[in-house]
């Protein structure tokens, strides 16, 4: 029967941490981000008072809103909206590539698909809304 084998790969010898520090600067400094960073600390004090000067409590309130309001619905039916607008984009370029735009009459004709009418129910209701949540 054969010996097992007793080579065991030498070990690369463990670096300090000096060397790890070296290793990221160096990394840092390669891809421009540390003078981004030095940048970005040197101005701090300018950023920050920027920063505070352009939020104010009714900016902030606002987002919040904004940000409920996008939590708002399904994900099923998020998903139906993000695919009819896909739909829609695409539809539109190839609209668009057309070289001369349809006249009345034949935009007229298209209001007899029946998608065409449920989109323009949808936009209508949706204006709707927004109309009704305006002040007055």
């Amino acid at each position: 029967m054969a010996k097992p084998l007793t080579y065991a790969p030498p070990t690369p010898q463990d670096t300090g941490p000096q060397d790890d520090v070296d290793d990221l600067v160096l990394a840092l400094h390669e891809s421009g981000l540390l003078r981004v960073m030095a940048g970005g600390a040197r101005a701090y004090p300018q950023l920050l008072t920027s920063l505070l000067k352009a939020i104010d409590a009714d900016a902030i309130r606002s987002g919040i809103a904004l940000a409920g309001a996008l939590g708002d619905p399904d994900p099923e039916a998020a998903e139906q909206l993000a695919q009819g607008i896909r739909k829609a984009r695409k539809d539109a370029a190839a609209a668009a590539a057309d070289s001369r735009p349809p006249g009345f009459l034949r935009l007229a004709k298209r209001a007899h698909d029946k998608d065409v009418r449920r989109g323009l129910a949808a936009a209508l209701a949706a204006l709707a809304a927004v109309g009704s949540s305006l002040p007055k």
